[in-house]
């Protein structure tokens, strides 16, 4: 079957070798000369519908694993492979009768094991069968592009690996029409109607309804209410996972996607759907697959539409002019809450036949306020729907749990009964309390954080009480309450379930008092502090930015730290929410570098930056930058970055969101200023306040702050009260565990109160008092068992102020008869 033009071709093969450099030629090289523009061939297959230009990249990809040697080969001979082909080649032709075209050539050519292997050629989307069905009929003769033959796709398709067809996978799975997005879809198909450039980007947090929006748009196509060019479009997602699961050589990614491209173009209106496109260009082989989109967007026989937030399109595909430009954007925003509940409602009967559970119109806008108000990592009316899943799920799992459990909770409950020792009780207690917690996700107790506290004598009591409401849950109804949904957000965020529930507005409007209870001396602080967080809880404040950022001045030991912990204790249920910083370590200049990660290259870097971690991990609670005069000047332009913005990015892009925390700085500078001024009972004012610390911090960071809070020197009058909220905290709490009564006349409290008290260092030594003049003389007390259960202890001051402890016992102790 040697022909004129086989062996012009045959020529060419061997001169690409020759500029390549490579000793033989080999079945790519004829491969890229039978695509020579001066063959008819190359036409006859772009008539067919064949894509000559990615079968000639597929060529140059395979010439380019080839040996190269030194120098150039006047005359290279062929190679195994080349002989292969020509072998087989021949026996073709006899078989189908055509011994003049290159048809021959190419089906042994696409024959796995012939002149390539079957792993090469997964990437090439050719195969015998497909030109047999083209060439072998006999309608060889070229055709106008309008009439290229399509191959339909079949059961091993690319598309079948790696894409799936949206308009048949909704009709199968009978998904929810999408509502309440009308003019977002109505401008995605005017964009996908244009002549030019019909590709359109969707973008939008997470959780907008991204995704949600194409299947309305493909669920207009299935049910062919749309405009009618779009009566015959096919919809095809990418999935991305599988795309580049198990891709092993350079480009076999980019393979695969020109194989989706060539076949999808066999549908009559192509469209290809990319969610999450941005993965495509943040992966090793971006720069190539950009080149290969930015072909096809370029010739119009594929409408695309991606998917992704606005955050990874500014740092992927907007960064790509070329790539941007060919793509129209079109931005979604979350919808109010009277939008999202229309939205939730329309989908949530599908929740509720999953898990057989259901909830009611009040239990939807709670789902709703608490995703706004807690579940800030998502967006509505997804993070919604996301709690509602979650919470049916974890009551379906609690109650069957319960019901398998309870008998054995029971018997556990009474064998605590039986017990005698009192330690062992006690222990007994509070692990069978663990065990219900654990079994029901707290969704069916109240208060249960304080449970340890609670004395011995009524734990039993509330525990057979607790026992006796789940077993009631049998006979209830699988309602979803506005309690349930409060219990998961608290688990979600570590807040306590009664500080998220919606009567909180009560509870801010007593903010001032319950915070002036711990923090003693301080109606100031308290009251600017209070209004300030008022003020942010009522929705006229900035969006994003943090709830509010104060700076504490004063003399050490009045009261900064505490108030911190109250407030922590008050915003997020937990006086430990607190990340302090120690800016005493942040001196040097490239102390900043911690607070938001090392540069590439440098030890340190892949972890990524020291307070975006810790704000990621604990988003609900205080940060305290303590001393803050000692830091360097660079890290205040983080400190800027904060409290303008709400955010910080590291250096590995990861985001801490700062606007459901509270940011604290404090400092002495100025300290003599402060306590002089209150001594003649006159309160700083936040102007001079000002002048003072221009010299020490930029006026744009002081510009930026809420409020600058000075703090007043303790007085005498105050340490008494301070002493009590400590000796409450610090002792009497735990004797009461022991069933152990304690009893200080108020003038010997002074007393002691004052031992703990210097106008240097204010109230901060009071618990070292408390720790060394009561606690350590009470533990050898209770070691040696001279305290019992029961007793009760009178502590005065003698003649000479020392301590005396006078112990009154519930009961005579008896002597042993023996």
């Amino acid at each position: 079957m040697v022909t004129e033009d086989i062996l012009q071709a045959i020529h060419i093969a061997k001169q690409y070798a020759k500029d390549n450099f490579n000793q033989k030629y080999a079945p790519a090289h004829l491969l890229k000369a039978l695509l020579n523009p001066q063959f008819n061939f190359m036409r006859e297959l772009d008539a067919k519908g064949i894509d000559v230009f990615y079968l000639d990249e597929w060529a140059d990809i395979r010439i380019s694993e080839y040996p190269k040697s030194s120098k150039p080969s006047d005359d290279p001979a062929p190679d195994s492979g080349m002989n292969a082909v020509l072998t087989e080649a021949e026996d073709i032709a006899k078989k189908t009768g055509d011994e003049t075209s290159f048809v021959p050539i190419l089906k042994a050519l696409v024959t796995p094991g012939v002149g390539f292997s079957h792993d090469q050629l997964k990437s090439l989307p050719l195969t015998p069968a497909d030109l047999s069905s083209m060439f072998d009929s006999g309608t060889a003769k070229p055709q106008n592009n309008s009439e290229k033959t399509k191959i339909a796709p079949t059961g091993s398709s690319t598309l079948d690996k790696y894409c799936t067809d949206k308009i048949k996978h909704l009709k199968s799975k009978q998904s929810i029409p999408m509502i309440g997005r009308d003019e977002e879809l109505k401008t995605i198909t005017e964009i996908l109607n244009r002549k030019l450039k019909p590709h359109v980007i969707v973008i939008g947090e997470s959780g907008v309804g991204k995704s949600t929006l194409i299947e309305g748009f493909c669920h207009k196509i299935g049910d062919k209410s749309i405009l009618a060019a779009f009566n015959n479009a096919s919809v095809f997602e990418i999935n991305i996972g599988p795309l580049f699961a198990g891709a092993s050589y350079k480009g076999e990614v980019e393979d695969r996607l020109q194989k989706i491209f060539n076949e999808v173009k066999g549908y009559e209106k192509p469209i290809l759907f990319i969610d999450d496109i941005h993965e495509l260009f943040d992966s090793n082989q971006g720069n190539g697959i950009g080149s290969i989109i930015k072909s096809e967007l370029s010739k119009g026989d594929i409408t695309f539409i991606g998917a992704t937030t606005t955050e990874k399109f500014r740092k992927s595909l907007g960064k790509d002019d070329a790539l941007s430009r060919r793509f129209e954007t079109l931005e979604i925003h979350e919808p109010n809450q009277e939008l999202a509940l229309r939205m939730i409602k329309n989908v949530i009967s599908h929740y509720q036949t999953h898990h057989d559970f259901s909830i009611d119109e009040e239990g939807l806008k709670e789902s709703i306020r608490l995703s706004k108000r807690y579940l800030k990592e998502k967006s509505l009316p997804d993070s919604a729907l996301d709690l509602i899943d979650r919470t049916m799920s974890s009551l379906k799992v609690a109650k069957e749990t319960i019901k398998k459990e309870l008998p054995e909770l029971k018997k556990q409950l009474s064998a605590i009964n039986d017990s005698i020792e009192e330690i062992e009780k006690e222990e007994k207690m509070l692990w069978l309390h663990s065990d219900i917690q654990n079994k029901t996700g707290k969704l069916f107790s109240e208060d249960e954080d304080n449970f340890s506290s609670v004395a011995s004598d009524k734990k039993i009591a509330h525990l057979e009480s607790l026992l006796e409401s789940l077993e009631r849950l049998n006979e209830e109804e699988n309602i979803v309450s506005p309690s349930h949904l409060s219990h998961v957000v608290s688990g979600i965020t570590g807040i306590p379930a009664g500080k998220v529930k919606s009567d909180e507005r009560e509870r801010l409007l007593d903010i001032e008092n319950t915070l002036k209870k711990r923090v003693i001396g301080q109606d100031h602080a308290v009251k600017v502090v209070s209004d300030a967080i008022l003020e942010s809880r009522s929705g006229l404040t900035k969006p994003g930015q943090p709830i509010g950022s104060f700076f504490f001045l004063g003399p050490t030991g009045t009261g900064k730290t505490e108030l911190a912990k109250s407030l922590a204790d008050f915003l997020f249920g937990d006086e430990n929410a607190i990340i302090r910083l120690d800016m005493s370590e942040f001196k040097e200049e490239h102390s900043a570098a911690l607070l938001y990660g090392a540069p590439p290259g440098y030890v340190g870097y892949e972890e990524g930056g020291l307070l975006v971690n810790k704000i990621r991990q604990k988003p609900y609670s205080i940060v305290l930058f303590d001393e803050i005069e000692k830091a360097h000047k660079s890290v205040f332009d983080v400190f800027l970055q904060i409290l303008d913005e709400g955010k910080l990015h590291d250096r590995l892009g990861k985001e801490g969101d700062f606007s459901n925390s509270v940011i604290l700085f404090t400092s002495n500078i100025g300290s003599d200023f402060i306590v002089k001024s209150f001594e003649k009972d006159i309160i700083p004012k936040s102007n001079d306040l000002i002048q003072l610390m221009t010299g020490y911090f930029r006026p744009e960071f002081l510009g930026r702050l809420t409020e600058i809070i000075p703090f007043a020197p303790i007085s005498r009058k105050s340490v008494s009260r301070i002493f009590d909220i400590h000796l409450k905290k610090e002792l009497l709490q735990l004797l009461e565990k022991l069933d152990i009564t304690l009893h200080i006349d108020e003038k010997d409290k002074e007393q002691i109160a004052l031992m703990g008290f210097t106008p240097e260092y204010g109230a901060r030594p009071i618990k070292g008092t408390i720790r060394n003049q009561l606690k350590r003389p009470l533990s050898r007390m209770i070691i040696s068992n001279e305290i019992k259960k029961g007793d009760s202890l009178k502590v005065t001051l003698n003649e000479e102020g020392a301590i005396k402890f006078t112990i009154e016992h519930e009961r005579p102790i008896l002597q042993d008869s023996n």
